[in-house]
């Protein structure tokens, strides 16, 4: 019994997915940038694009603005006594009257000036500027914004347990349009996807062309081998 059943298809199939290695291969090469493989390439390039669509800093800043005026009296407590200064910090660079005893922050100030100070360092770091925040903390700014993360989850938590619902909603919406983009995309480039629209279709296109490529050389070598498969005949 011959192995090879159609030769025709089994050829194509085999050529398919001999090219389907070599291209693969040469995807994986490092010379797509900065020592980096293709797949490294197209990933930094759709984080670059995602970024570009995450800027809501202007949206953060209207939300902060409502709060200007609201003073805000709470006590919120850090995991050690340098996280605690590290905190108080922040909170007295926006304006705020600090006191730091042990890992205790007693914070006292204008709320809406808090929200915004947390919008205009987020909007540092969205920037990949690090170096503003390093000058006005004294500690690197990327450590800076996750201490306002967490600070911040800590006042929310004393919103909720006041039943301040207002106050705790706005401070999760300048954390999720803010916050949490500037420290995700840190060290990400900025990239808009209406500038880069040509790069963006060869990707997808590209994707989706390679994957049907693999299913149809599969395909066309088992077809070649005879194998097929066929519906089971219903019984009489």
């Amino acid at each position: 019994m011959k192995l090879v059943q159609n030769k025709k298809t089994f050829t194509i199939g085999f050529i398919m997915l001999i090219s389907f290695v070599l291209c693969y291969m040469g995807m994986m090469s490092p010379n797509f940038g900065n020592g980096r493989n293709g797949l490294e390439y197209a990933d930094d390039m759709f984080n670059s694009l995602s970024k570009g669509s995450a800027y809501f800093i202007e949206e953060a800043q209207k939300v902060a603005d409502g709060q200007l005026g609201k003073n805000i009296t709470l006590a919120i407590k850090a995991s050690s006594a340098d996280e605690a200064v590290k905190w108080g910090k922040l909170y007295t660079g926006a304006g705020a009257t600090v006191t730091v005893k042990d890992s205790s922050i007693s914070i006292e100030g204008d709320y809406g000036k808090i929200l915004g100070a947390v919008v205009a360092d987020s909007d540092f770091m969205y920037h990949n500027d690090s170096k503003s925040l390093e000058r006005k903390y004294g500690y690197e700014g990327r450590e800076a914004t996750y201490n306002w993360y967490n600070s911040l989850k800590k006042i929310d938590a004393a919103f909720k347990s006041k039943a301040q619902f207002q106050e705790e909603f706005d401070l999760v919406k300048v954390q999720q349009k803010a916050l949490e983009p500037a420290y995700n995309y840190y060290g990400v480039e900025i990239k808009k996807v209406s500038e880069n629209k040509l790069s963006l279709i060869f990707l997808l296109s590209f994707y989706l062309v390679y994957t049907v490529w693999y299913g149809f050389g599969l395909y066309y070598l088992f077809d070649g081998l005879g194998i097929v498969v066929a519906k089971t005949k219903k019984a009489a």
